[in-house]
């Protein structure tokens, strides 16, 4: 028996084990993309739980409670698609081993205002991790991020009128041709929308036409391959009756125009102006989407 106890300590030191002394195990180093997730993942905990303290609160105001309780679970989604926040021990641990910072959370106190600042921060932060993005699916998703929380901090206070236009941030680069003929269906929708409409909605299809038709003659001045069609029809009816074809026209040309920029993003080389641009024109054109009343999913154009 003596032996075999020896055999078995001498088999498990030349594995690198040492019996009967604790020693606190160290963590292992996150590469560049789990770090980006993780850190994305720790503000959409931030934002869930300041949605949900907001939504509790109520403060009598039914429309500020409805609001955070849809942002708290599109939250939720997200953080499941991006797989969560990193816990290195699946319990408490002994103080001597090496540990990450707790997941974030809001203050019993938090309003409106904090939740606006969490989704304002949050579309920086997913903003950069697209732009950096190794991976065609990472740069995808971070874009989708970024257009969900941009969108919902447009809930709470208006958008910066100081935004860059996608054609200012692409710097004369090339579009894919798929893209560029989303950008010229969109383009020729507001057009035709704005020979027919009345006056608020031909003030709004007017500047989406312009800015539009800007995209696409950057697009072709830069040599973008061109395949682009002399008419697109309209969608034959729309299935609810509050909604008028036009409108549902406008809602789709544009929610077309994001599913297309996410995929551009994932495509475009990373830092590069081609991928900021991506960025910046997915997140314009869910917002022109939504003027019209259109919807998005918690991750606006992206498909796994």
């Amino acid at each position: 028996m003596l032996a075999v106890g020896t055999a078995v300590t001498a088999a498990l030191s030349g594995c690198g084990l040492r019996l009967g002394k604790g020693s606190p195990a160290s963590l292992p180093s996150a590469s560049a993309s789990e770090t980006a997730r993780d850190g994305l993942a720790r503000q959409a905990a931030l934002i869930s739980s300041t949605a949900g303290v907001v939504a509790q609160a109520g403060g009598g105001d039914a429309t500020t409670t409805g609001l955070a309780e849809g942002v708290k679970q599109t939250a939720d989604a997200q953080l499941e698609t991006l797989g969560g926040v990193w816990q290195p021990w699946p319990s408490q641990v002994p103080s001597a081993y090496p540990t990450v910072a707790p997941v974030p959370s809001a203050s019993a106190g938090a309003s409106a205002q904090d939740l606006a600042t969490a989704l304002a921060d949050g579309s920086t932060l997913a903003r950069r991790a697209a732009i950096a993005a190794a991976s065609e699916q990472d740069a995808r998703l971070f874009t989708s991020l970024t257009v969900a929380w941009s969108l919902q901090h447009d809930l709470f206070q208006p958008p910066s009128s100081a935004d860059k236009s996608r054609v200012e941030v692409a710097q004369g680069s090339k579009i894919s041709s798929g893209l560029l003929t989303s950008y010229d269906a969109a383009r020729y929708a507001m057009e035709e929308l704005a020979a027919r409409s009345d006056d608020s909605q031909r003030t709004r299809a007017i500047a989406d036409a312009k800015a539009a038709t800007s995209v696409v003659n950057a697009a072709v001045a830069a040599g973008s391959e061109d395949k682009r069609m002399s008419a697109y029809a309209p969608p034959s009816e729309s299935t609810d009756p509050s909604v008028s074809t036009q409108v549902l026209w406008a809602r789709q040309v544009w929610s077309a125009v994001v599913s297309s920029e996410v995929q551009e993003a994932g495509s475009a080389k990373a830092s590069s102006p081609a991928r900021e641009a991506a960025v910046t024109g997915a997140v314009d054109a869910a917002r022109r989407a939504t003027a019209w009343g259109a919807d998005f999913s918690s991750l606006p154009g992206y498909a796994a």
